[in-house]
Order: structure tokens, then sequence, then C-alpha cells
């Protein structure tokens, strides 16, 4: 198992939380068995982060039991929590985290747990956002299974509950293969790039942030297996960054253009990333890949490094963007 450093094991955290709030088939319960708040019992979702795949279980949750399956599923580890008034207890006592109160002056980074240990708790995810679980659809505790009404789990603006304090995960002696390291503390995400892919059968297609569909979805990449790609847009890239598209029969495009005939097909793609304030983010680079029609994915590249991502004849019909840390 590759080890993962404290900036990666709270950016897969975060990324999980992304996956349950936009999902829409995760809602709001507090029941007990199943299906539950721990999940429906009929399968999982998979969250790709890194090149690894974290399962976590269909259906419902509540406040604390997102959270807390979050952690299991990223960590590989037991954790001795159930509910709110247990999971400071619970997470302290795995080594992996620490406690910040609230007051201390400590300011939450992405991937920490906000908690109210009598009422709620929500998992902030960078840039002045949080991600929670707070009410079914009927105003109540206990819902028709999925997200009703998009509110059940969504991501909103930071808030002060008010929170007792924040859970930092730090790596403590190290678990399942995770590196401890030193968090750089304070720390935000730049902005990940948007995408979205356009083909001959549906058009433009949803808008992918990293790898979350925008719209609840579900999907880790843009497009649609067997259709080939014929357009991208890309947004986010950085004042210098740019992406090129290269064509089955017009070639390379130039930088940030888009394709304008749509008889033509993509069969490569080039991307780099410009990191907006490296003095507060560190600086990252643009990790995707591709897959040719029908076909598995081809190998991950960064930035312009090696050409880009394509085979130069197959046309592709998934892509898949993200960032990659360089140097915190």
């Amino acid at each position: 198992m590759m080890a993962l450093t404290v900036l990666q094991v709270c950016e897969i955290a975060a990324r999980c939380m992304e996956h349950l709030c936009n999902h829409n088939w995760h809602g709001y319960t507090q029941a007990g068995g199943t299906p539950g708040r721990w999940g429906d019992g009929e399968g999982d979702c998979v969250v790709t982060v890194y090149g690894k795949d974290y399962k976590l279980a269909q259906g419902d949750r509540d406040c604390s039991s997102a959270v807390i399956s979050i952690y299991k599923a990223v960590l590989g580890i037991p954790i001795n929590a159930t509910y709110t008034g247990n999971m400071k207890a619970g997470f302290l006592a795995t080594g992996l985290f620490e406690w910040h109160p609230a007051g201390s002056g400590y300011q939450p980074v992405r991937g920490d747990i906000c908690l109210n240990e009598k009422n709620h708790t929500a998992m902030y995810l960078g840039n002045g956002k949080l991600g929670e679980f707070s009410i079914a659809e009927n105003g109540g505790i206990y819902g028709t299974t999925g997200d009703q009404t998009g509110k059940e789990s969504q991501i909103r603006a930071y808030y002060d509950y008010p929170w007792d304090g924040f859970l930092h995960y730090t790596g403590g002696k190290g678990a399942s293969g995770i590196l401890p390291q030193k968090p750089v503390s304070g720390k935000e995400k730049p902005p990940y790039p948007k995408y979205r892919v356009y083909t001959k059968e549906g058009g433009w297609l949803e808008w992918m942030q990293g790898l979350v569909c925008q719209d609840g979805c579900g999907d880790n990449y843009a497009g649609v297996r067997g259709h080939l790609i014929r357009n991208v847009q890309i947004k986010n890239l950085g004042a210098k960054g740019w992406f090129r598209l290269t064509m089955k029969k017009q070639g390379l495009l130039g930088k940030n253009q888009q394709n304008k005939d749509l008889s033509d097909y993509v069969i490569g793609v080039t991307i780099y990333y410009d990191t907006p304030t490296p003095e507060a983010t560190g600086y990252y680079e643009a990790k995707y890949r591709v897959s040719p029609k029908r076909k598995s994915y081809l190998k991950w590249e960064y930035d312009d490094k090696d050409g880009g991502a394509g085979d130069g004849k197959n046309g592709i019909d998934r892509l898949q963007l993200t960032l990659q840390i360089v140097k915190a």
C-alpha cells in the first residue's frame, strides 16, 4: 500500500464527504438497523482518490455516522465511536488525531471534523465550506431512503454551530501504511479544475470538479463509456494554465482552443495547471488520464511532462482530472 501524507489523508476524507453530500442516494436518517444510518446494505459507492478505491455504503447517514464511516474507510482501522457524544474520545483513542478546542485560535483545515459533542458534527471542506447531514425530508429524523430535497446532506457555507472544537488528523504513529508527517497547519487547497465534455449523443455533459460530479450523478469521470468525446471545456487551471486537444482529423489544436468541427473527435489531451497562490497552498500539478473508447484507462499523466494523455490513434470516451501536490 502506498504511504500517504497527512494532507493526502485529509484530502481523501474531504472527497468522500463531497461524494456523500453531492449524491442523491445519501439522505438523512437516525434509524438503526438496515437500511438505516450506516447505509442500506445493498452495496457500496466507490470514491477513487490518488488511484485507490474507497468504499462507502450506499444509503442514508446521520451527521455522526457520515463522518465516522468516512474515516473508517479512509484509514482502514476500527474507530470506537458511534455518535457525537463519543466521537472525541473514539477518534483520540486511535492516536491519529488531535483536539483543538473552540476559542483556542485554531483555524480548521480541509478534512477536519467540526464537533458539538451534544448535538451535531460536520466536516470542514476548505474555502469557507463544510459538508453535513442535517435533517430528513419531512423535517424529522426518519425519512425515505435517499436525499429527497437536496438538503438532507449538503455542502454549505461554514458556520459556528457552536462547535466545541475540531478533530484534526495528524497521523500519530501511523496506521495502515499512512506515514506520520507534520501537517501544513492552516493551508488551504487551491481551486480544483472544473471540466466537462461534449458527445454527439448527449451534448455537453455534467460539470466535474476533481473526481466529483457537480450535479450529484455519482460518476468520477467526465464522459459516457462508448460515446466519443468531441469537445472539452476546462476552467480553474490558473493564470498561466492551459489545455490542448489532439483531434483525429485536425491534429493538435492551440492552447485552450475548443473543437469547432463536431464531426471530429478527441484522441488526446494535455493539461497544465498553474497554482494561483502557491505561498498559501503549496504547489500543485494537474493529474489526469483518459480511456480509449470502451477500453481501460491509460496511465496517469502529470501536467505536460510526458506529452499528455491518449494513445495517439483511438478516440477517447472518458476523462479524469484532479490535482496532486508537488511541494507544500
